[in-house]
């Protein structure tokens, strides 16, 4: 017969142990596991490589990356400013050139006279603008119609003072004093102060360069003319077709640049002006007023 021994179960001390070390385990990992989370967050920087390909913390990077949008957009926004400069230049060069196509630019020199006024209602009656280079003298005289020509549109600009040859080319200076003191004249009695001007018997051959750079750093701007009508030599209708000639000239040649037509303030100019407005108009031509903007005719 065999001997059966009898099986006994573990004490209440025993398994009390065991579960105490358990729970010590436990509580050793998860200790051991915050404290690897805890030092992988706040101060934990992603290695990159940079450009030069030295390892490099991805934080160290966040200010660069700012600075050089901020440069690229500088950059973007400069380009983007020259750009639009460039086609407005453009354009409005377009817009001079398609203007000048059919434009004529009556301009008179000399006045304002006694027939100004009646001048200012041809021009009104065929709603024409011209452009006056007047004499400084006479703006005084005739005040009112140099108001006149301001209050109906037209462009105002200088003709001197003596209109003097030797006088008004003696020196470098002499041409930018005249047109100084005529400027003053006109501002006194408009409010306007125009740099347009147009130097006696034109700047050729006369005008030095020193007394254009002097009337450049002033900011004047002077105007020639591309038809003479010859109406001072004629002093009669004769000078309309003399004007009409000179056009159908310069369009053969089809020239860019606006056609200035030089007139007088002279009793017969303006008696034959209707005729030489309403030919112009026949063929097509508006009419306009010389500005600052554009780019000046000399002969």
């Amino acid at each position: 017969m065999r001997q059966v021994s009898k099986k006994t179960s573990p004490s209440v001390a025993y398994l009390l142990t065991k579960t105490a070390c358990f729970v010590i385990l436990c509580l050793i990992l998860l200790y051991v596991w915050d404290l690897s989370q805890s030092s992988d967050t706040p101060d934990k920087k992603e290695l990159t490589m940079s450009e030069n390909s030295q390892m490099r913390h991805e934080g160290d990077s966040i200010p660069l990356k700012k600075a050089t949008q901020g440069q690229l957009l500088d950059h973007l926004s400069t380009k983007q400013e020259i750009a639009k400069r460039e086609q407005e230049k453009e354009k409005k060069k377009a817009a001079e050139e398609k203007k000048n196509e059919k434009t004529i630019y009556l301009t008179f020199d000399d006045g304002p006279s006694a027939v100004s006024q009646r001048l200012l209602q041809i021009l009104s009656e065929h709603d024409v603008k011209a452009t006056f280079f007047m004499l400084e003298p006479n703006m005084k005289v005739h005040r009112q119609a140099v108001l006149n020509m301001k209050q109906q549109g037209h462009a105002l600009g200088l003709h001197g003072v003596t209109h003097d040859q030797k006088q008004f080319y003696k020196d470098a200076n002499s041409p930018n004093l005249e047109m100084k003191q005529a400027q003053k004249t006109l501002k006194s009695i408009t409010g306007v102060e125009t740099h347009l001007i147009r130097t006696p018997y034109g700047s050729k051959p006369s005008l030095t360069d020193a007394q254009k750079n002097v009337l450049k750093k002033n900011g004047f701007t002077y105007w020639d003319w591309n038809i003479d009508s010859l109406d001072w030599k004629y002093r009669s209708q004769k000078f309309v077709p003399e004007v009409m000639n000179q056009l159908n000239t310069i369009e053969k040649r089809q020239s860019k640049q606006p056609i200035v037509i030089l007139m007088h303030d002279i009793p017969s100019t303006v008696q034959s002006l209707p005729l030489l407005i309403t030919n112009l108009k026949n063929m097509g031509y508006s009419f306009e007023t010389l500005d600052e903007s554009m780019t000046p005719v000399h002969e």
